[in-house]
């Protein structure tokens, strides 16, 4: 039996509180090598580094790349930034790349990013919105096998608080996996994203008004209706600022709700409806899921490298959910009309919160509940 290779994996951003969780569990896999940190923050950088065993701390992608190609890199950088890495990573010849939610701010930005990697035959994922419910992607194939009948609707009961691109994109994306459909329509409403939190100003003592243009719209609160392929209807009403997130599928045998720590699954209708835990469900403990959650946001880079094909959670999902996403405040901003996607005009963006847009170490820590930047665990 031929030996599994081992990958050569790169982080950048890697000396943030979101890169320590990647640095973190590409170090348990036993299929990765760290071989560089990429980030400006030199002392935290280094300070990972050594207790990680990275061998290599650069301060920017092009003295990295300049250096050797790793086979993985994942980019854990501000949206303003990340799709330019994401680039420069899949035409140097990087074979799985991965970023973070929003994918970008316009919609050519994540055009340009998801068609360059598919150009270069780089892999590339987005997010981590498959792998926050337990068990989502088993119970998309279940539902895919059948075990619904005929899909009727969907719905994300507590709509889209704050953020219908920076958060709002991982419910979005969670619904077309369960639907196995694509956005073709959208009736939109939106609301005023300074009523949900303040401080939208930026560094340098700009704010977010500064951002906004007709093509650029700020992002903030939505709710609607999504006209799915082959007539489904996803349902997002008023949002709910004291609930989570949730998506809800139904058809005609049943309905699933995703929640934590896991999904709720419903068989039969009417009176027959009950409760079910397929096999799959047991598969993992729902008491300390919550511990090993991320391996599977490394897992898929691995396996996309091993078989060629497209990541798990991919830059597709996530560039669709960023065009729905826009496509509702389009549909808000004429009243309610209905929008049909794709969009023809891709240069329409949302410009996230300021942490998204710009990242802790420029905004400030306090942003993410932090006094100070991220650091070692104690």
């Amino acid at each position: 039996m031929t030996q599994a290779t081992n990958y050569r994996v790169a982080v950048v951003g890697g000396a943030g509180s979101w890169g320590w969780r990647y640095l973190s569990s590409f170090a348990s896999h036993p299929r990765c090598d760290l071989v560089a940190i990429v980030d400006r923050a030199a002392d935290r950088a280094r300070e990972f580094a050594d207790h990680f065993g990275v061998p290599a701390v650069f301060s920017d992608i092009a003295e990295l790349l300049e250096r050797e190609t790793p086979d993985i890199v994942s980019v854990v950088l501000p949206v303003s930034i990340s799709h330019q890495v994401v680039i420069a990573c899949a035409e140097a010849g990087v074979r799985a790349i991965s970023c973070e939610k929003p994918i970008a701010v316009r919609l050519s930005e994540a055009d340009r990013m998801v068609d360059v990697c598919r150009e270069r035959g780089a892999a590339l994922g987005c997010g981590t919105a498959h792998f926050e419910a337990r068990n989502l992607v088993q119970v998309a194939q279940w539902i895919r096998g059948g075990a619904l009948g005929a899909l009727t609707g969907a719905a994300i009961p507590n709509g889209l608080p704050r953020e219908v691109s920076g958060a709002g994109c991982v419910q979005l994306t969670q619904m077309r996996l369960l639907c196995g459909a694509e956005v073709e329509w959208v009736e939109g409403q939106t609301q005023d994203p300074t009523a949900w939190e303040e401080g939208w100003d930026l560094p340098g003592g700009g704010t977010a008004a500064d951002l906004v243009d007709d093509h650029t719209h700020l992002d903030c609160p939505a709710y609607g209706r999504l006209g799915l392929t082959g007539g489904l209807v996803c349902e997002i009403p008023v949002p709910r600022p004291d609930r989570p997130g949730v998506v809800s599928v139904a058809g005609d045998e049943g309905q699933v709700w995703v929640s934590h720590p896991e999904c709720v699954l419903i068989q039969g209708a009417g009176a027959r409806s009950t409760p079910v835990r397929p096999d799959f469900m047991e598969q993992s403990d729902p008491a300390t899921w919550h511990e090993h959650w991320f391996d599977p946001v490394i897992e898929r880079l691995v396996t996309a490298v091993d078989t060629g094909q497209e990541a798990q959670c991919s830059g597709h999902d996530y560039r669709q959910a960023l065009e729905i996403a826009i496509a509702l405040v389009l549909s808000a901003q004429r009243g309610g009309e209905r929008v049909n996607l794709p969009l023809t005009d891709r240069e329409h963006g949302i410009v996230p919160r300021p942490f998204r847009l710009r990242g802790g170490d420029a905004v400030g820590w306090n942003r993410l509940g932090r006094e100070r930047g991220p650091g070692l665990p104690k």
